[in-house]
């Protein structure tokens, strides 16, 4: 049977990395969506409190929670709580069509 020295060498790297177990390295690598994966990682760098792969996914999901809930009518006028806006009338949902600009998104804006 060959052996898996690739995927060794990578779990090593990610334990020494992010001082994380075995486990956690395993699961870590076997995250089934890429994208998020990256985002792990930069959770596991940044943030020291951070040191299972369970919190690391925990802290995604509160990032996404964080997200979502600033996406709502009480945070219109807040351009802090969003990334992305209209420029022509300032609708800050990422994702919408605005009427004044012509973005073109799939919904229209409530302007």
């Amino acid at each position: 049977m060959p052996k898996n020295h690739a995927r060794k060498r990578a779990l090593a790297a990610i334990k020494a990395a992010y001082k994380l177990t075995h486990a956690d390295a395993i699961a870590l690598l076997d995250h089934p969506d890429t994208a998020e994966r990256a985002l792990l990682y930069d959770i596991l760098e940044r943030y020291e409190d951070v040191t299972t792969y369970r919190a690391a996914v925990e802290a995604l999901e509160q990032r996404r929670l964080a997200r979502d809930s600033a996406v709502t009518d009480e945070h219109d006028d807040d351009p802090v709580a969003f990334e992305f806006g209209c420029e022509g009338c300032g609708y800050l949902i990422e994702g919408f069509h605005c009427c004044d600009c012509g973005a073109d998104h799939a919904y229209a804006c409530v302007c």
